[in-house]
């Protein structure tokens, strides 16, 4: 599929260092293999696999920074063809690549002045009854409903009573029937 595309780059971000994958990849010349590259201008086709990969993957094509390609469709090169011509043929895109990119360089605080201004904060007004969870206030019932799960509990085992008391008395009917017509 890559060399379909000889006058895009493509790069291939990589897990675990398999030597005979790579090798064979790392002679086309329009790949370039890492283990790390920054993705915030990137057009992306996106293979999610596990854990929260599908919701970080749908985030991605809801705001139309790349597209999701089924993990059972990787060894389809019409489909990974056509995903690519759309990612190149459609500017919006690389635009919104672009300006994702943008946003990411000028936010407005860095992660250090954020921790430095909250510890600030702790610092001046201490701890904050506001902040506190009302579960610190809850007794272990109230916190794991357990009170709910007993209730609970009581109503299916009153249901099960009820259901095999009501499965003997018609089987013992339906025996007593047939007991009579012999």
């Amino acid at each position: 599929v890559v060399s379909s595309f000889p006058s895009v780059t493509f790069i291939w971000k990589y897990e675990k260092k398999d030597e005979f994958a790579l090798g064979e990849a790392s002679k086309i010349d329009n790949l370039v293999l890492t283990d790390w590259m920054p993705q915030n201008d990137l057009l992306t086709i996106l293979v999610p696999i596990f854990a929260d990969q599908p919701r970080n993957a749908a985030m991605l094509v809801h705001n139309k920074l790349g597209k999701v390609l089924s993990k059972l469709d990787i060894g389809n090169h019409e489909k990974i063809i056509a995903l690519l011509k759309e990612l190149m043929d459609n500017s919006e895109y690389a635009e919104n690549s672009r300006r994702v990119a943008r946003m990411i360089a000028k936010k407005p605080f860095s992660s250090r002045e954020k921790l430095l201004k909250h510890v600030e904060f702790a610092a001046d007004f201490g701890p904050s009854y506001a902040l506190r969870p009302q579960s610190q206030d809850m007794s272990l019932i109230e916190y794991h409903n357990l009170d709910v799960l007993f209730a609970a509990l009581i109503a299916f085992m009153a249901f099960a009573y009820c259901f095999v008391t009501a499965t003997c008395y018609l089987l013992r009917r339906i025996s007593v029937r047939k007991a009579k017509n012999e």
